[in-house]
Order: C-alpha cells, then structure tokens, then sequence
C-alpha cells in the first residue's frame, strides 16, 4: 500500500476545487451502460461489497449538495440516487449485468469473509475521523465526494481494514476513498450543461465536511442495482 504521504499526492493530482468537463460536449464513459439504461432509469445491476454506512447527519448534508446538483443541471445526470443508500465503499469486490455465474462468486465471497471474521473483528469500535477532500469527475462515469483520512494512524487503520477484504478479491486500481454523489447522463450532455455543471460544483467546494467512519457500521452488501443495496451481514458485532 501507499503511505499516507503518497496516497495524498495521488489523490491531490485529480481532485481539484475546480472542476474542470472540458469545452466540448460531455460523453460519458461507455461502461456507464452497465448500470443506466438510454432513458436515464438505472438498470439490474448486480454484485457484493463491502461498504462503510453513514450516520444520518452526514446523509442530510449530502443529499443537499444532491439536491442543488440536480438543481442547476438536472440535464447532467440520470436517475436520482436515493439518499438512504448514501455510502463510503470500502472494497469492492463484485459487479455484472447478468446474474450467470455470479451467485457461485458472490457465495464464495461471502464464506471467505465469514472464515476472516475474527480478523475483522479486531477492528470493532474502531472509528476514523475522515475529511472531505473535493467533488470531481469520476472516470467519466458519476460525480463524487473525494475523502481522506484526518491523519495518517486514520490512514493505517483504514488500509489495514482495506487489506483484510483485497486478499479476497485484489483489485487493480488503486484505493480512492469517496461517496458517489450523482450517476451523469448516460447520453452525455452539452458544453454548456457542463459550464452550470462546473461553476455549481465549484460553489460546494468551498465547503468541507468531516465524518467519522465507524467499524461497526460496516457492512457486507449485496446490490442489484444501484439504488437496491441490501446488508448481509455486520462486519463488526
């Protein structure tokens, strides 16, 4: 894993105050598809993870900043994600739009995380105090809400948690903490939904907020689509 210092440097090169779409009309990355059909509805979508749940305060705050974001560019995005279901990924560990052969993937997930309970376990009342870092562009694919540890014992207590779940499934991207605000358009939209879209976003920037992650709100999932998440299990009891 990263140190907490280089972790720091790589999320600082892409999430910026300013958001920045570009001057050209905005097409989103095809992969969207998977999960939003061309009426903007979000599509069955299936596949475990291992999230973090939010208080309800932090929810409030942040289905404000959905709200304004829809709002001033309501052209920019599909489907409204549905607030309750506000969350901090911690590891993903599956995803497809067919249900062939993922029931096999997604119990065998399920009973590797079972034989780690008691290393998980060693994280109960854990609690990380984390910041908001800046909304951004995430691949083309949604606007999120950047977090970062407040300090770096904040950052190894995280990536040790992390850990646990990457020896089940390792993931070849890089650890990015956030909490997925609003799905864009699966059409794409214009230049100039794109300018509302950006001075909105850089409005909310300004603003930072902090929540505290508690181990004993974290939770195996299981989701069939993106507002259709159901907890399986609590990780830490």
């Amino acid at each position: 894993m990263e140190t907490f210092k280089e972790f720091k440097e790589r999320i600082n090169s892409f999430q910026k105050r300013t958001l920045d779409l570009g001057n050209e009309y905005f097409k989103v990355n095809q992969s969207l598809a998977q999960k939003v059909g061309k009426d903007n509805k979000f599509k069955n979508f299936y596949g475990d993870t291992v999230v973090f749940a939010l208080d309800s305060a932090v929810k409030q705050k942040l289905s404000e900043w959905s709200d304004l974001l829809y709002v001033k560019a309501p052209e920019c995005f599909c489907e409204r994600l549905a607030s309750p279901y506000f969350h901090m990924t911690l590891h993903d560990l599956s995803g497809s739009a067919s249900l062939t052969g993922l029931s096999d993937t997604m119990s065998g997930n399920q009973l590797k995380i079972t034989e780690k309970r008691e290393e998980i376990q060693k994280f109960a009342n854990c609690k990380i105090k984390v910041k908001s870092n800046y909304i951004f562009n995430m691949v083309g694919l949604s606007l999120v809400l950047g977090l970062q540890p407040a300090d770096g014992g904040g950052y190894r207590k995280l990536t040790e948690l992390y850990s646990v779940f990457d020896c089940i499934k390792p993931l070849s991207y890089p650890f990015t903490p956030h909490i997925t605000l609003a799905y864009f358009n699966v059409n794409g939209f214009s230049a100039r939904s794109a300018k509302i879209l950006e001075e909105t976003v850089n409005t909310l920037n300004k603003n930072q907020i902090e929540i505290e992650l508690d181990a004993d709100r974290l939770f195996y999932q299981r989701f069939t689509g993106m507002n259709g998440y159901k907890n399986i299990i609590k990780l830490c009891q």
